[in-house]
């Protein structure tokens, strides 16, 4: 990845020699790189407001998408949206930052800069400490570049928003079933789908298992129902037709009747 023009001006001020031809051309590098670091710095608190965005909407249970930057105005002064987009993607990848998968064990999500300094006095040539990245994932989709904070937003979920957000209805659906059927392991019931982040309604939910089986591409996906014929769906990669079955019977009816 490419250094930001803010990070090439600071190294190429930091490391051309100085002229011999006296104090000018030495006030001048100084100059120089004094306003290379002021250019970086104003990058850094820009990126840094972005990141705060984005901790703050996972923690809300969304997706942050780049267009945003470009609607909030996070640029520093100077510098374009677009510029500041591609600039901050590069800072992201160019860093130790997190996968979009399960997460094991704790991850923490980094304070604001203005918390991690306050007390701090700093003179307007103190470079600002590098951001830290490492909570934050990100998923190329075909309608935009999706990213979250693995501290704040599960995977699971932020995988369903994304999907949804594509408008991949069979993905969605597969996935979840997928996901739920090896992972609890369980089916997922009808009414799963009614809840955030999908909000479909039961008929469109059936409609959605049909287009599915009707592809033949998925021919692990399954259909069971409870007692009182409420269906669920499950992988039989994952869990057999009789287990389906009595875990269904479970979620949907019996556990219901002994609290």
């Amino acid at each position: 990845m490419e250094d930001t023009d803010a990070q090439r001006a600071y190294a190429e001020a930091d490391v051309e020699a100085i002229p011999a031809d006296g104090e000018d051309a030495e006030r001048a590098l100084t100059e120089e790189k004094r306003a290379a670091i002021q250019a970086r710095n104003a990058f850094i608190r820009a990126a840094d407001a972005a990141l705060t965005d984005i901790r703050q909407r996972s923690y809300e249970g969304k997706l942050t998408t780049t267009t945003r930057w470009k609607k909030r105005a996070f640029a520093p002064v100077g510098m374009d949206a677009k510029t500041f987009t591609e600039q901050l993607m590069i800072y992201i990848q160019d860093r130790d930052h997190a996968e979009a998968k399960p997460v094991m064990g704790r991850v923490a999500a980094p304070k604001p800069l203005e918390v991690e300094l306050e007390g701090v006095e700093l003179a307007d040539t103190d470079e600002l400490p590098d951001l830290d990245v490492s909570d934050i994932a990100f998923i190329f989709g075909k309608k935009g570049i999706y990213l979250y904070s693995v501290a704040l937003l599960s995977h699971s979920f932020a995988r369903a928003l994304y999907l949804t957000a594509e408008d991949n209805d069979m993905a969605t659906f597969v996935d979840v079933v997928r996901t739920e059927s090896s992972t609890y392991p369980r089916p997922v019931g009808i009414d799963a789908f009614m809840n955030p982040p999908y909000l479909w309604p039961r008929s469109k939910t059936l409609r959605v298992f049909d287009e599915v089986v009707a592809t033949g591409s998925f021919n692990d996906i399954k259909q069971t129902a409870t007692s009182f014929g409420t269906p669920y769906f499950y992988s039989d990669m994952y869990l057999s037709e009789a287990q389906a079955a009595s875990l269904a019977q479970w979620y949907g009816v019996e556990r219901g009747m002994n609290p």
